[in-house]
């Protein structure tokens, strides 16, 4: 049941969720991509159907699931809820080598990139969800195993349009010929739990 209250003070709850999947999963990339370009990311309404459809895209791939990683917390100042909201942002476009793809408020942004033959092939793909929400109480709590990101997707997923303030899907590489080493997954990601 929502409570208005909820909606008229200044707490809000950021949370990230991220999920590293084996490059067998490539076609997640495309999915992204083409779910990016069709959002409305100029409406809640929008953002919270490419958050639902970003959430179903990581559910119907969770046996490519090989690590995870997810925190909730409630901040009482919307403004210091703000910058947390860009710094993960910022800390998690700072880890790709290439932002392929962006589609902020309506305007969308493609760049080509080449990809190097002679690198070492990948095996890894990201997938980072980072929202901003009016509830005054984390979401959930640390997550560290498949079934806990599964609740937690499931969780996100369910958010009441009015209750979404800001929603980034974020994932690296973007490129679908592309994929992260085990090198860089430890080196970018090593907060990121090992579930499989």
């Amino acid at each position: 049941m929502i409570q208005s209250s909820e909606l008229e003070n200044d707490i809000v709850t950021v949370s990230k969720l991220q999920v590293a999947l084996r490059s067998e999963a490539r076609s997640l990339q495309s999915e992204l991509s083409e779910l990016t370009l069709e959002a409305d990311t100029e409406t809640t309404e929008g953002l919270k159907n490419l958050l639902e459809d970003a959430a179903l895209v990581l559910l119907r791939n969770s046996e490519h699931w090989t690590h995870v990683l997810g925190n909730s917390q409630t901040i009482n100042e919307r403004e210091k809820a703000e910058n947390v909201f860009n710094r993960f942002s910022i800390e998690e476009r700072s880890k790709f080598s290439a932002e392929t793809l962006t589609n902020v408020d309506g305007k969308i942004r493609q760049k080509p990139v080449k990809i190097d033959p002679n690198e070492g092939s990948g095996a890894y793909i990201v997938v980072t969800l980072l929202i901003g929400t009016a509830d005054d109480k984390p979401l959930f709590s640390q997550i560290a195993s498949a079934e806990a990101m599964q609740e937690a997707l499931k969780q996100v997923s369910s958010i009441a349009t009015d209750y979404l303030m800001v929603f980034e899907l974020l994932w690296s590489p973007q490129v679908e010929a592309d994929t992260l080493t085990e090198a860089e997954l430890a080196t970018e990601y090593s907060d990121l739990v090992a579930i499989a």
